[in-house]
């Protein structure tokens, strides 16, 4: 991994007029009493390291989250680490599925734990995947998405993987996000969250 010539930038705002549009009914549920409020959420714009060069993406985050996310990006930036892509899930109609088969990064989502009826910490917007295809959801008989078969050896160390011990999930370590590839009941590993109080 090689570190880009020129400064990382990025941004935090209010969630825009044409974010909301593009969110609302998909993502965003506001006719739910437990869907963060507009103003509980964050609008990011990072650049990021892809697999081709550099790029810029977007996330939406729990506001208090922003400004961790961003350095958290920062770092992973210095790195050279690189991420796919960065769009907002609600590109995929809100289908974390189909979100994770195109291997996009993303974050809020409106939604439940897969098979539960628990929200899941992206519908607080607490919670990042990134990079799903390389750090595939994975338990003895099941790995997700589809392509992450071809990474599911995680001693075959290739771009874009988070491994342990390895200097992204170090990065984690030292900024306070949870990993859920350290996680023993599924090894979620594209699955990062700010579990501690703000």
């Amino acid at each position: 991994m090689r570190p880009p010539a020129r400064a990382f930038a990025s941004e935090i705002r209010a969630i825009p007029p044409e974010v909301r549009a593009r969110m609302e009914g998909v993502s965003w549920h506001g006719d739910d009493p437990r869907c963060p409020r507009w103003d509980e959420l964050a609008y990011l714009q990072l650049d990021h390291v892809s697999f081709e060069g550099t790029g810029r993406g977007e996330l939406v985050v729990a506001a208090p989250v922003a400004p961790r996310a961003v350095a958290l990006f920062r770092r992973l930036w210095e790195l050279g680490f690189p991420i796919r892509q960065l769009r907002l899930v609600d590109d995929y109609a809100a289908s974390d599925e189909a979100s994770m088969a195109a291997d996009n990064s993303s974050a809020f989502n409106f939604r439940l734990v897969a098979g539960t009826d628990l929200l899941s910490q992206h519908a607080l917007g607490r919670a990042i995947d990134i990079n799903p295809v390389e750090n595939p959801w994975r338990k003895p008989d099941r790995i997700v998405p589809e392509a992450g078969k071809a990474f599911a050896d995680r001693g075959d160390l290739r771009p874009g993987m988070f491994v342990r011990p390895g200097p992204a999930a170090a990065l984690f370590d030292e900024h306070g996000w949870e990993w859920g590839g350290d996680w023993r009941h599924a090894f979620d590993d594209h699955h990062i969250v700010w579990s501690r109080a703000f």
